[in-house]
């Protein structure tokens, strides 16, 4: 009868510690890729075979990564959002490269830290948690709980848990700093800078107005939330009582089109009259019309590095918070 092959033999024929073996067969994103496939190849030639059932019970492992997506019912926010479509479909995307399950789950209430029930029901390995809002004391006051959970949003002053997002104040400036070069100089904003992101963006926004020498009257502000529901009547409204605007930057896509309907049912062309700039670069925006001009936050980069610092969580490793590209997509709204 041949003798199993231990995963510690294995471990001294590829020269590597058993924790580096574990990753690898385990397909972990923290072991170099060409590490992997050596030490995948070498169990393969000698004939290790991974005991499954007993690989599990010792990482007491469900093979599956929570997704807590806090909607605001007040702010008219859904799931139909094709951000948060986007941002499902990056993370499962790669939960399965990695053989990991998606539980996606919508709490009732803001209050409600469904992270928590998460991780004590074993449900879960690990959270991604898709924005913050008004919780940021609540995920503080969880990882000093637990450390295995990884926050979609920007990187707050205080914040004791890492982070995964765009860099907004670098989005807000490119934004404006595009629509001043081309002549812009009555810019509209739209978004509720009480938002820890749309906060970050409208600084961006600001600073470049600043560096341009080109004042901004802070009355160029609409409050809205990302549902989106009210920009078409704020937008009307704000133009009927005698405004006159050159340039809009939204803090989401959606928030951009809604503004662009409103400008042409008022008789103004985009971008002859009036440059539009969104936010998010969801699918849509380059079939809109016109196709918009907007900030990308690369959702699908962003959701691989959700899935690749939770992981590095799960097997010990210290990770940092980090920014997504964050680029100016040009195309004709503005």
């Amino acid at each position: 009868m041949t003798k199993k092959v231990t995963m510690l033999e294995l471990a001294k024929i590829a020269r590597v510690d058993i924790s580096t073996v574990s990753r690898a067969l385990n397909d972990s994103p923290v072991v170099k890729e060409s590490t992997r496939r050596r030490i995948q190849r070498i169990a393969s030639e000698i004939g290790y075979v991974v005991n499954a059932p007993a690989s599990s019970l010792r990482r007491k492992s469900a093979r599956a990564i929570g997704m807590v997506i806090p909607l605001n019912p007040d702010a008219d926010q859904t799931m139909s959002d094709p951000f948060y479509l986007e941002m499902v479909g990056a993370v499962s995307q790669a939960a399965a490269e990695i053989d990991y399950d998606l539980v996606v789950t919508v709490p009732r209430e803001t209050s409600q830290l469904a992270e928590r029930r998460l991780l004590n029901t074993g449900r879960a390995d690990g959270i991604i948690v898709i924005g913050q809002a008004d919780r940021a004391a609540q995920l503080n006051e969880l990882s000093t709980l637990h450390s295995n959970f990884v926050v979609w949003g920007a990187r707050m002053k205080g914040a004791k848990y890492t982070t995964v997002g765009s860099d907004n104040a670098k989005g807000g400036y490119l934004a404006a700093s595009h629509l001043l070069a081309r002549g812009a100089r009555r810019i509209l904003f739209l978004g509720d800078p009480g938002l820890p992101e749309v906060k970050l963006r409208h600084e961006g926004f600001l600073k470049a107005h600043r560096e341009a020498g080109v004042s901004h009257d802070a009355s160029y502000l609409l409050r809205m939330n990302f549902g989106g529901h009210t920009t078409y009547d704020q937008v009307i409204d704000f133009l009927r009582a005698g405004s006159k605007i050159d340039g809009i930057f939204a803090s989401s896509d959606l928030l951009a089109n809604s503004a662009m309907h409103a400008l042409v049912a008022e008789g103004l062309s985009v971008p002859g009259d009036v440059r539009v700039v969104g936010y998010d670069n969801i699918g849509q925006s380059a079939m809109m019309t016109p196709p918009l001009t907007t900030v990308t936050q690369n959702i699908a980069e962003g959701g691989r590095l959700l899935v690749k610092l939770l992981l590095a969580k799960l097997d010990g490793e210290k990770v940092s918070s980090r920014f997504t590209e964050t680029e100016l997509i040009v195309r004709n709204s503005a």
